[in-house]
């Protein structure tokens, strides 16, 4: 066995007995905040406990608020989050001050996952348009210093690590001879090309500006040029050993080289691909390339429900970049599986066994990985450790779920969750990755942190705060907001959206590119309901018409 994968698994092994060791009793403070509980001994969120979902609110304010005065690398003179994944925070060091961490640098993912917190999600939850710039300059920096040459095998596709402190993305090499953790020089990761695709993608979708259009065609280029089919039968996979993915976990951008072989988290380049595909008549995307891409699709789904795939084998391998190579497969992960289930809720027409596979997965995490003593999430088997940024995921998705069906044991698993993972937020926007770790990344405290709050929301909105009014959800993407005395006014991306607001008040009227919409009395095309909640209510638009939206107050 590799030296560097026995290390790692006796460390988190260690940590396990430990974290056992400490479970004999209920915690009383989790990030050196005291713990607040109901009469049953169950966790609340730590502010204002007596409102639910009060916290929830709080802490993606907090959060959003830390990246948008992020602290400079004194080093290089960049926000810290271009040239590191993670930090201490002011509490863990002598100086009081926020020091970088000398890590593997994580670009693509957190990226992407800021793309989804801020920029789609907290923007428009919030008005405040600032999260547009820096959320670009983010995705510019990858553009101009972190993209693979044209002419490589993988060509104009983002590297997925860095070594810390460095300017210039491309592959971590620090660790290349202990598992080849960080990818190594020139080395990417498939399904951050789809991840990191995909938010170009949204980008361009709320800026409609075409270089991020262009980023997104060339990840989808990759993507369907290098799946992994046998050429003399197209529904067949190439045998690779041990690895069947439509995609490796780890390939040499240059040369091609498989440098670890198995991914199961083909969601990300469906989803890159699958969008394509929907707006092609917008963007006049060719009828090949929308053939070609229809068709790599159609055969990642195959694989992920097939014999040899994850739904079936549960082997749930291959996400994190700092982790070593697997050949066997033994480590698994949470956050791939969690994360189709929110999509599939999303889009039910994607399997016709979602209240099936949804509720499976959901319970399958929820045993594998909770925590003893504690509602919280672990992050993988190979670091078998309780994370807020998990927690909260599989919190939304339980939310996301009771929404669907009703079913209160999800809105309960939810809420429980959800709670414990606000303790990770300190006053001061600092996020902690979890309970035992005091340490904050940039990705697990913020860019996949924050959407999972307001995803929740999306789903209880009656968690949403009231007296005021928020966007939580829109199918199709928002370009922009204003929330005025009178009027509540956006845009969309798509001329037909199904819109969700927590309203403090009931509205007089809504427009649609000036053509009233009619109120009724359950969800219908073109109209709009109003469910009435202790404090105001929740809003719901459906629309086909327009893509400009008068909310009149």
């Amino acid at each position: 066995m590799n030296r560097a994968i026995q290390f790692l698994i006796m460390s988190c092994l260690a940590l396990t007995i430990q974290v056992k060791a400490g479970n004999t009793s209920l915690p009383d403070s989790i990030c050196g905040r005291k713990i607040i509980r109901n009469e049953h001994s169950e966790v609340l969120g730590w502010h204002n406990p007596q409102i639910p979902g009060s916290a929830y609110n709080k802490v993606v304010e907090l959060a959003s608020g830390f990246i948008k005065n992020a602290p400079i690398e004194p080093k290089t003179g960049l926000p810290m989050y271009f040239v590191t994944s993670c930090f201490r925070g002011p509490d863990m060091t002598p100086q009081k001050n926020i020091e970088a961490e000398d890590w593997p640098n994580n670009p693509a993912s957190n990226f992407a996952s800021m793309v989804q917190s801020l920029a789609i999600l907290y923007r428009v939850y919030s008005g405040d348009s600032i999260y547009l710039g820096i959320v670009g300059e983010m995705l510019d920096y990858e553009l101009e210093n972190g993209t693979t040459p044209a002419g490589w095998e993988w060509a104009e596709v983002p590297y997925a690590s860095a070594d810390a402190f460095s300017t210039i993305y491309q592959g971590s090499t620090k660790y290349e001879k202990e598992g080849m953790r960080g990818d190594g020089l020139h080395g990417i990761e498939p399904d951050k090309v789809g991840e990191m695709g995909y938010a170009y993608l949204r980008f361009y979708e709320i800026t409609n500006k075409t270089k991020y259009l262009d980023a997104a065609v060339h990840c989808a280029d990759a993507l369907a040029r290098n799946i992994r089919i046998s050429p003399e039968n197209p529904s067949t996979y190439a045998l690779v050993p041990l690895s069947p993915s439509p995609w490796p976990f780890r390939v040499n951008a240059r040369t091609g080289v498989i440098i670890s072989n198995y991914c199961s988290n083909v969601l990300e380049p469906i989803k890159l691909l699958t969008e394509l595909v929907r707006i092609r008549t917008k963007i006049n995307l060719s009828l090949e390339k929308a053939t070609l891409y229809t068709k790599t699709i159609q055969s990642a789904w195959d694989w992920m429900y097939g014999k040899t795939g994850p739904m079936t084998t549960f082997i749930w391998n291959g996400y994190f970049e700092d982790i070593p190579n697997d050949p066997e497969m033994i480590n698994r992960v949470q956050n791939t599986p969690i994360e189709l289930c929110k999509y599939l809720i999303d889009h039910p027409e994607s399997d016709k066994a979602i209240d099936t596979n949804v509720p499976s997965l959901i319970h399958w995490v929820a045993n594998a990985f909770k925590t003893e003593g504690l509602d919280a999430i672990r992050e993988q088997t190979w670091c078998y450790e309780p994370m807020g940024s998990h927690t909260a995921r599989y919190g939304s998705a339980c939310a996301m779920y009771y929404e669907r069906t009703g079913e209160k044991w999800y809105k309960e698993q939810a809420f429980r969750f959800l709670n414990v993972a606000t303790y990770m937020t300190h006053d001061n926007g600092v996020v902690a990755v979890g309970p035992n770790w005091p340490g904050a990344w940039f990705i697990d405290g913020y860019g996949d942190y924050i959407r999972h709050f307001i995803d929740a929301m999306a789903a209880v909105p009656e968690w949403a705060p009231a007296g005021e009014n928020h966007l939580l959800k829109s199918s199709s993407v928002i370009q922009n907001i204003i929330y005025g005395a009178t009027q509540i006014s956006f845009t969309s991306f798509d001329d037909s959206s199904k819109v969700i607001l927590r309203m403090a008040l009931k509205p007089k009227s809504i427009t649609v590119n000036g053509k009233m919409l009619e109120q009724g009395k359950s969800p219908k095309l073109n109209g709009w309901t109003w469910t009435v909640l202790e404090k105001g209510g929740t809003l719901k638009i459906d629309y086909s018409n327009g893509n400009k939206i008068v909310v009149n107050l």
